[in-house]
């Protein structure tokens, strides 16, 4: 079979591999835990929000994975009334959104309160909230089309084309974040980081391609392939020093903002 075709009937492999089979049992449980670590990924961060006021995550983290996680939101019901509301897609089609909602509120604590660390450098003056918003829609809008152009080579839509992405969606998680946590643990603190998030973290992009527990190898043939688990081992391998790195500095006040901090 050619590789490609790995991509023909996407919904119906998911269809087949996540049915409520024996043969399925270890394929749902990480399915589940993959879901359950990216949820933490952001609770996580929100209780530093509520907690410390400040967001681990740049911006820029967060108007891509509205994005993704919005047409994915689409993408779900989509499929879920194709395809009689088969149960995963029910689900997805209704975690989903929460993850939107969660995003949302980070963006607007970022634009509202952290403007000035986020976009410094882009202007010459202070970067009003109304400028910030200007900065942040145009993210998401550029990143919409990015997206959309992806998940038109792999199928649109209707093909879940949308799961074959996912991974690089907690990947950026390592990627887009190193500079922000670098930066802030140049002043040897550790506020605005966490060394319990970064186990998060590092166990989350792990997870996505040890063989075993990725849930989207057991889904489909389409990610064993050299390429896939050599990104993924780069991925581990910066999250760990991301990990290494916060875990070498001083800790963080017991008390923040009146609030117990976060470690």
């Amino acid at each position: 079979m050619n590789y490609m075709d790995y991509l023909i009937g996407m919904p119906k492999q998911l269809m087949a591999t996540m049915s409520f089979r024996v043969e399925n049992v270890d394929t749902i449980f990480n399915f589940v835990l993959c879901m359950t670590l990216g949820y933490l990924l952001y609770m996580r961060s929100l209780k530093m929000i509520f907690r410390e006021g400040t967001d681990p995550y740049p911006v820029q983290l967060h108007t891509w994975m509205i994005t993704i996680d919005s047409i994915g939101s689409v993408t779900f019901w989509l499929l879920a009334f194709k395809y009689r509301f088969f149960w995963m897609f029910v689900v997805m089609g209704i975690g989903l959104p929460i993850w939107v909602v969660m995003e949302a509120y980070s963006i607007y604590r970022a634009v509202k309160y952290n403007r000035a660390e986020e976009f410094k450098g882009l202007s010459h003056k202070t970067v009003t909230e109304r400028v910030a918003w200007k900065y942040v829609l145009g993210m998401i809008f550029i990143s919409f089309f990015i997206n959309m152009w992806a998940l038109s080579m792999l199928g649109g839509l209707f093909n879940a084309a949308i799961f074959i992405i996912y991974p690089f969606t907690n990947y950026v998680f390592v990627f887009w974040t190193w500079r922000t946590w670098t930066t802030r643990g140049a002043s040897k603190t550790r506020f605005g980081n966490s060394v319990a998030l970064q186990w998060i973290i590092l166990i989350q992009v792990s997870v996505m391609w040890i063989p075993g527990l990725s849930w989207y190898t057991s889904v489909s043939p389409f990610f064993k392939e050299p390429w896939f688990y050599l990104a993924g081992i780069a991925t581990s391998i910066l999250a760990l020093y991301n990990l290494t790195s916060v875990s070498k500095l001083p800790k963080k006040a017991s008390i923040i903002n009146g609030h117990r901090s976060v470690w």
